[in-house]
């Protein structure tokens, strides 16, 4: 075995432990509940007898829903709904585009924190410099209270059409779990780099049922950062994927589920689409150019551990 491929099994080994650990500190601390969710909610049976128990009707929410006030036109629900529930993917939802510049001109006027490090914050246009006087690499650039600050933002997590595809799809009236917005920074990056940044296969467990709406804020082909999703994984896993829950290698997917299942992602500004986060996905590190993408996400329950608030008091710019 090579001393490279040692090393990168062994830092698969140390980051699964250190994630575990950390998983359960956190909801053992901050949200019992969001941790007995994370046990339960990864076996098909499990999700389902809680959502027996919790139940509640969408029927009478949607009946308040107007779409025709919706951001989004010529999308029909239904199908998307379908699709959602056999592939747990549906692509086209796209924004318009004075709303991609609006959330581009927020994103370049507002402080991005690195790696997601509320101590970390500088604007994208400072990154180099940054990196270089720190002699630190950052993976990402993520932003916060991005509802409260950038008014695009809030209105795409009230839309009508998202809220209406969300409870159809949940079958309960949904609630906002939590917005992300961030930049995946062109560049090498380790084993460890990657994993924190979701870029190795892997599914979410955010909840016991939930959906996720992502918007490309810049031109995404193959060399800056496509997201690909396993079309319908969401419904189908082996036990080793249910108990270990690990990232999982590009050739354990291929085998598993087919190359043919594996759809990569690309658009221009403003393309978006919704996943099922329990379909295994991951980001591809871009190469060549950064890449600027929002994630809106709603479930049946908000266990106050997904969004992105941060007490401004805390977030502190490097000079």
């Amino acid at each position: 075995m090579s001393t490279s491929l040692l090393n990168n099994c062994l830092e698969n080994i140390f980051t699964k432990i250190y994630e575990n650990l950390y998983e359960n500190y956190k909801g053992l601390t901050q949200n019992p509940r969001w941790l007995l969710m994370r046990k339960v909610a990864r076996f098909k049976i499990g999700r389902a007898i809680m959502l027996f128990f919790f139940k509640r009707s969408s029927q009478s929410y949607l009946t308040f829903i107007n779409e025709s006030n919706s951001c989004f036109a010529e999308i029909h629900l239904d199908r998307v709904v379908n699709k959602l529930k056999t592939e747990g993917l549906y692509l086209g939802i796209n924004l318009p585009q004075e709303m991609v510049q609006e959330i581009i001109e927020f994103a370049k006027s507002t402080a991005c924190y690195g790696n997601r490090k509320s101590n970390l914050g500088f604007y994208y246009h400072q990154k180099e410099q940054v990196e270089k006087n720190l002699r630190k690499h950052f993976t990402t650039g993520n932003y916060f209270n991005t509802g409260l600050l950038c008014p695009a933002i809030k209105k795409l997590q009230n839309d009508p059409l998202l809220l209406a595809i969300a409870a159809r799809y949940l079958d309960t009236q949904p609630v906002h779990q939590g917005n992300h917005l961030w930049w995946s920074f062109a560049g090498k990056t380790t084993y460890h780099e990657q994993s924190q940044a979701a870029q190795f296969f892997h599914y979410d467990m955010d909840d016991y049922r939930f959906i996720k709406f992502f918007f490309y804020l810049t031109d995404v082909d193959e060399t800056s950062g496509p997201h690909v999703c396993v079309r319908g994984s969401h419904n189908q896993k082996k036990l080793s994927h249910l108990c270990l829950r690990k990232r999982e290698t590009d050739k354990d997917i291929i085998d598993y589920y087919g190359i043919d299942s594996l759809v990569k992602i690309c658009g221009k500004a403003g393309f978006g689409f919704v996943e099922d986060p329990l379909c295994f996905h991951k980001g591809i590190p871009p190469t060549h150019q950064d890449r600027l993408i929002l994630q809106i996400e709603f479930a049946t329950t908000d266990y106050n551990m997904q969004h992105d608030i941060r007490e401004t008091s805390l977030l502190k710019c490097i000079e």
